[in-house]
């Protein structure tokens, strides 16, 4: 029926599914405007400042279950999951808060999760200049879920490895790992 997705195809598409709807109905009436309201709610990046603090620790900073949501930018169907972020300070840290900000914000709008992850280890080194940053997520994509494939409960993995993380030899990948990875 349409094989081609182009846009003359998806507004038919469209067109002939609303032609079908009771549009009068209670539960309809106010659909499209509830619609774009949610749309604009989660593609709408709340600003915030990222507070830093100088710091002689060299320690490890580890934010684990930091819980996300956003859409794919190849679907515009939501995909949700966890983030893990940790870093290691180099004469400043950040407001803990901060972290999940950090992951909020970049999540919000149309995304794919490799560089959503890539993003906040971005954010991450430029505000920080740490010895390493650290970002590992786990989503599961409704696109894959409800649809094409359709696998529920299927996850994403993806993560970025800087610095001292990035050396596969380096204690400090490993025990960030098994940090996440337990529930201490």
């Amino acid at each position: 029926m349409y094989d081609e997705y182009d846009v003359n195809n998806a507004t038919r598409f469209l067109t002939d599914m609303w032609a079908t709807l009771d549009w009068d109905s209670e539960h309809m009436k106010r659909t499209p405007e509830r619609f774009v309201k949610m749309l604009d709610e989660l593609t709408k990046k709340e600003e915030f400042e990222f507070t830093t603090f100088e710091s002689n620790s060299d320690e490890m900073v580890v934010c684990k279950d930091i819980t996300f949501h956003s859409l794919c930018a190849h679907h515009i169907v939501p995909y949700m999951g966890t983030a893990h972020v940790a870093y290691i300070p180099q004469g400043r840290i950040v407001g803990l808060s901060k972290i999940p900000r950090t992951v909020r914000y970049h999540a919000s709008g149309l995304t794919v999760q490799e560089e959503l992850t890539k993003a906040i280890a971005d954010r991450l080194e430029s505000e920080l200049d740490p010895l390493g940053v650290a970002v590992v997520m786990e989503a599961e994509h409704m696109c894959a879920s409800i649809r094409g494939v359709k696998s529920p409960g299927m996850k994403t993995i993806t993560s970025t490895m800087r610095g001292r993380f990035g050396d596969h030899d380096r204690l400090a990948r490993s025990e960030f790992l098994s940090f996440i990875q337990s529930s201490l």
